[in-house]
């Protein structure tokens, strides 16, 4: 329909066949096959009365000109030449986020039982404001900490070797300070503090279902370069606005691909 008022998806909708359009994840929405005939989405002007009463149509009034409405594929095209009507589109399929991104991610074909990978011996490296290590998702079932080592570049005092810049916290030094009953007695121990929350937050998503048994955290307050991406073999790290490779064997010779960076 070359009428400028009905979307692409609905036009190539309508223009295959059932066979194609049933093997399609999306272009099937909004089909009722018992009758042959569509639930849409319509954005309309002036007064949508007059259609329904001259069609004899189930049109569903919604807010600021929109509406849905039932409607026999045959019918469609007379629907449209109505000049109340401004636009005509199909409905799309919700699904969750997660499960989306799950997909979008290819986690789904590595978790079957032909590779059955859920992230088990996996060491997980988070370059952003800071981490709550009191948090519950951090600690282990006995309270001990799943948090390998804390390096937070903000707190002067004793880096990893080879390096000047900020205070490394061991896993040991965690778990007394998790051991302490009250907050000042744990930063007595481990004073590190995630005052935006954002690294907890980011932290905390890549935490859910699959639990990744280590964590490493480390606050670069002079990193100017956006990452998008960080995968964990070896380490290198940003700071001082200068690339440095890490490889201290107490961080367990990691290394982040930065993605996007822009640095060669």
């Amino acid at each position: 329909m070359d009428s400028g008022k009905v979307s692409n998806d609905l036009n190539l909708a309508l223009d295959v066949n059932d066979q194609v359009r049933e093997k399609s994840a999306d272009l099937n929405v909004g089909y009722i096959e018992e009758d042959n005939s569509w639930e849409l989405i319509v954005k309309y002007s002036g007064d949508i009365n007059r259609i329904r009463e001259e069609m004899q149509i189930q049109i569903t009034e919604l807010i600021s000109g929109y509406a849905t409405v039932t409607i026999p594929q045959s019918r469609i095209a007379q629907f449209i030449s109505y000049p109340e009507i401004e636009f005509v589109e199909k409905p799309r399929r919700l699904t969750f986020a997660v499960s989306a991104g799950r997909a979008a991610s290819c986690i789904n074909p590595v978790q079957t039982a032909e590779f059955d990978l859920f992230g088990d011996g996996v060491l997980v490296a988070i370059i952003d404001s800071g981490i709550d290590y009191t948090h519950p998702d951090f600690r282990n079932e006995d309270g001990t900490s799943r948090i390998l080592d804390l390096w937070d570049q903000t707190i002067p005092g004793t880096p990893p070797i080879g390096y000047t810049v900020g205070t490394l916290y061991t896993k040991a030094m965690l778990d007394e300070a998790l051991s302490r009953r009250t907050v000042p007695e744990r930063l007595e121990i481990v004073p590190s503090v995630d005052i935006s929350g954002h690294g907890t937050h980011v932290t905390c998503l890549k935490n859910i279902k699959v639990r990744y048994p280590l964590r490493i955290e480390s606050k670069l307050p002079e990193l100017t370069k956006p990452m998008d991406f960080l995968e964990i073999s070896q380490m290198k790290i940003i700071y001082e606005g200068k690339i440095q490779s890490f490889n201290e064997s107490s961080l367990y010779n990691i290394t982040m691909l930065i993605n996007k960076l822009g640095i060669s």
